[in-house]
């Protein structure tokens, strides 16, 4: 019997020793029924892989390179929340289903990505309006097998939607066998990763972690256009802070593999048909790490599936034991450990579960209640007052879905113990509708306001005095000004509509978690049921003790074999993952002329100084803004990018010591500049040093992530330490630095991506109404583009003359050398061209 056969042999070998006359075909149908659907179960193999990552890491163009062609949206912005599985399949075809009405099938030219935007996207079809649960593709030009099922799951780490990911993490879990954990290459999300990759781990999944977009990673230039690190060297950097997110998040990290690839380079050399682009991308890699990932996990389903024949064979033999000796126990419960009061037990438990999430709606509503009765009662001109209301409101809800998502959490958990119980395959279970609740914002309004000044002179002196006894603004003039305000009403209005936006929500979601659980419950009742059945059909039938027993004994020796087995497989060798050929490919080394280098460090040379000057624009503007001199302060989470943006744009130079001292204390000094870095490892003091520094003007960079833009809204919008030195200082202007920008470059997605930054920047001059507004840049080597950005943001009114004369000059521009540079700008002044008619 061969190792990887040995679990259908003995199904095969089983369903003759039942079947072997009219007897015993009779007496054991359901049985043979019960195998044959297992034997299909397991020719089929399917093995189930969820691809699971951040937002904007690139799981639909991963798909897509695995399908061969473009046919998800590859947007930045997170999608709805509808599972997408990808497959091998003889024809081209997708189908869509709803919740309300029959599938439909997309084939031929009406199978793209356009159409399927129109339900998958979140911009094209908002709060899954059109009611998808769920799409499903096949295509034969699938690069994995016909037994490989990829699931492209919801984002984990869209801004407002943490308890979403939660509830994906906890039910979409336990239905897959392995979990492609994407991140980028150059993410700055590693504390939440290893809270995901944990909960992945406690639940006994297989693990690959893929660093995605390598073609970002740009060589690292020092002074003078030396290049001090080439871009292996920063591949090899970044995988081993992959391999120690995999050693914290993980009991056994050594089993799984940092895999480094270019999805994006990997679709456009498919679609290209460009070899060399394909190979650059290290897709084979992938491929080849999945297929050993499953040879390492198959002996452990196989496990899984011995037990469960296993399991059947004692029922059998155990049912047969109790007719002949003439027993009447409970029928169906001494054959199983789930007995029918277990399942009452969790019916039951799920129904006070119901009733908990709808006290915990409740909740929501008096919240907001209390809220719409504070803001009423205080003065609309304590501004500070409202923040804090509408942030205890949006914190105060947090805790209610926590508390919401406990106790789904638990019940899911009995739910799956049923399963496993039963010998039923949850992998196919998962459905999950939305759960983005809304917050509240602070809306205001403007009030004409007068300040009087003193005039100047002895006479106008004598009319203040006068003016005191006799109630005038004698020896004053009258300044009128306009204040910023909470508006009341409107914020009432928000508050009610948002409460009620929540409970429909919640309600929603309610509703769809119980008819799921409802399903499981009566999947559960049936099993019983026809068990319960199969019992007493058994009963009825005459009893032949030679057939029975003779059947009994050859069950107890199959029995016998996949005990034997099972440890076969248990101790297989594993196969371990060929790292050279998986690894991204090495950079190639060549020797230049020194007339190329002269001229390679002459055009970066033209960079520094260009940048230089850029910088100092930059802070001219902010020194006109707040009328006063102003220190350049650099907030960042990646110190890599900030170190980069800061020598680019004041041409100051970080050493590794410095680097060290600002990771370890957060804040480090230097030629009036102040580096602020959020994730520092002496939190104490850090909040010391930021309160000696809070108070003075600046113009603030904040530099972020523009990949994982889920990410970096919570890191900017919720870090503790940013909310602390922006609140209240009425002498600073924030402009926002965009790293990783050439993801979006080579995917042209410079649009999309400046679209989410700008609703960002709104997002942060909504929060904190007292900075002065700066600019949106680039962390690019060629400041040619930041030069487009000014000239965009400086023209509120952006015409077509304004766009064709900026675009002569820029393309004039010795700083703009190529197509590459040329398409770039075109992007950016098209943004603002129709960001201009968008507002007239």
């Amino acid at each position: 019997m061969k190792k990887e056969n040995y679990i259908l042999n003995t199904i095969n070998e089983i369903k003759k020793v039942l079947q072997k006359n009219d007897y015993r075909r009779k007496r054991y149908n359901k049985d043979v029924e019960w195998f044959e659907d297992r034997k299909n179960i397991f020719e089929g193999n399917i093995i189930r892989i969820a691809i699971m990552g951040i937002t904007s890491s690139g799981k639909s163009t991963l798909v897509n390179a695995l399908l061969g062609e473009k046919i998800l949206p590859m947007a930045i912005r997170p999608s709805s929340s509808i599972i997408i599985t990808a497959c091998k399949g003889e024809n081209r075809q997708a189908t869509i289903y709803f919740k309300d009405k029959k599938p439909q099938i997309l084939e031929g030219i009406n199978l793209n990505e356009e159409i399927i935007g129109e339900y998958a996207d979140e911009s094209k079809n908002p709060n899954n309006g059109l009611n998808v649960t769920q799409i499903d593709i096949k295509t034969p030009y699938f690069l994995l097998d016909e037994n490989i099922h990829i699931i492209d799951s919801p984002g984990l780490d869209a801004w407002n939607l943490e308890n979403h990911e939660k509830l994906t993490l906890e039910i979409l879990l336990p239905t897959i066998d392995i979990c492609i954990f994407l991140t980028t290459v150059k993410a700055t999300s590693d504390e939440a990763n290893i809270e995901k990759i944990k909960i992945v781990d406690e639940k006994e999944k297989q693990i690959i972690l893929v660093q995605n977009m390598i073609d970002s990673i740009e060589e690292k230039i020092g002074r003078n256009g030396i290049v001090e690190e080439d871009k292996s060297i920063i591949l090899k950097k970044h995988k081993k802070r992959a391999k120690n997110l995999l050693s914290q998040g993980t009991k056994k990290s050594e089993s799984f593999e940092v895999i480094q690839i270019s999805a994006l380079n990997g679709l456009k050399g498919i679609i290209n048909r460009d070899k060399e682009l394909y190979e650059s991308s290290n897709i084979q890699g992938f491929i080849r790490a999945i297929e050993t990932c499953i040879s390492n996990i198959i002996p452990e389903i196989n496990v899984k599936r011995a037990g469960s024949i296993e399991e059947r064979i004692n029922g059998i033999i155990t049912t047969d034991t109790e007719i002949v000796n003439g027993n009447d126990a409970e029928t169906i419960e001494v054959l199983k450990n789930v007995k029918v009061r277990d399942i009452n037990k969790f019916a039951e438990d799920f129904q006070n579960a119901q009733e908990k999430i709808l006290l915990k709606i409740k909740e929501i509503e008096e919240v907001i209640s209390n809220t719409i009765n504070e803001i009423s009662s205080s003065p609309a001109e304590e501004l500070q007052s409202y923040l804090d209301i509408v942030d205890k409101i949006n914190n105060k809800n947090l805790y209610i879905e926590s508390d919401i998502l406990n106790i789904v959490k638990e019940c899911e958990k009995r739910k799956n113990e049923i399963y496993e119980k039963l010998n039923l395959d949850t992998r196919f279970e998962y459905s999950l509708s939305g759960i983005e609740s809304k917050n509240i914002d602070l809306k205001h309004k403007y009030e004409e306001k007068t300040l009087l000044f003193k005039k100047e002179g002895v006479l106008n002196k004598g009319k203040r005095l006068l003016s005191n006894i006799f109630d005038r603004e004698w020896g004053y003039k009258e300044v009128e000004y306009d204040e910023k305000v909470v508006d009341k009403e409107a914020t009432i209005d928000i508050a009610q509509n948002v409460c009620n936006q929540n409970n429909i929500q919640y309600l929603n979601i309610l509703k769809e978690w119980s008819t799921q659980s409802n399903k499981s419950i009566n999947v559960f009742y049936d099993e019983v049921s026809k068990r319960a059945e199969e019992y007493e059909e058994k009963k009825k039938q005459n009893i032949e003790i030679y057939d029975i027993e003779d059947v009994n004994k050859n069950l107890r020796n199959f029995k016998d074999i996949l005990i034997k087995l099972k440890p076969y497989e248990e101790n297989g060798l594993e196969l371990a993952i060929d790292r050279e050929q998986c690894d991204a490919p090495e950079s190639v080394s060549y020797s230049i002329s020194k007339v190329q280098y002269n001229i390679y460090k002459l055009s970066n040379e033209i960079f520094e100084k260009n940048y230089l000057l850029f910088g100092n624009y930059i802070k001219e503007r902010s020194i006109e803004k707040i009328k006063q001199e102003t220190t350049e302060i650099f907030w960042t989470w990646d110190m890599d990018s900030c170190k980069e943006f800061v020598s680019r744009v004041f041409g100051i130079h970080l050493n590794e010591q410095e680097c060290e001292v600002i990771e370890k204390e957060g804040i480090y000094s230097l030629n009036n500049v102040i580096i602020v870095y959020d994730l520092c490892r002496n939190k104490f003091d850090f909040y010391t040093s930021l309160k000696r520094i809070k108070e003075k003007p600046y113009n603030m960079f904040i530099i972020f992530n523009g990949i994982q833009i889920g990410n970096s809204k919570k890191q900017i919008l919720e870090s503790m330490s940013l909310n602390y030195f922006i609140k209240n200082n009425n002498n600073l202007m924030i402009n926002l630095v965009i790293d990783s920008w050439k993801v979006f470059i080579n995917a042209n997605n410079i649009k999309e991506l400046l679209l989410d930054v700008s609703s960002l920047k709104n997002n942060i001059i909504s929060k904190f109404n007292n900075v002065k507004d700066g600019y949106i840049l680039i962390n690019s080597k060629n400041p040619i583009y930041n030069m487009a950005l000014i000239e965009g943001q400086e023209n509120d009114n952006f015409i077509i003359s304004d766009y064709r004369d900026i675009k002569e000059i820029l393309f004039g521009n010795q700083l703009c050398r190529g197509t590459e540079e040329k398409e770039t700008l075109e992007e950016i002044l098209s943004y603002f061209l129709n960001k201009g008619n968008d507002t007239k």
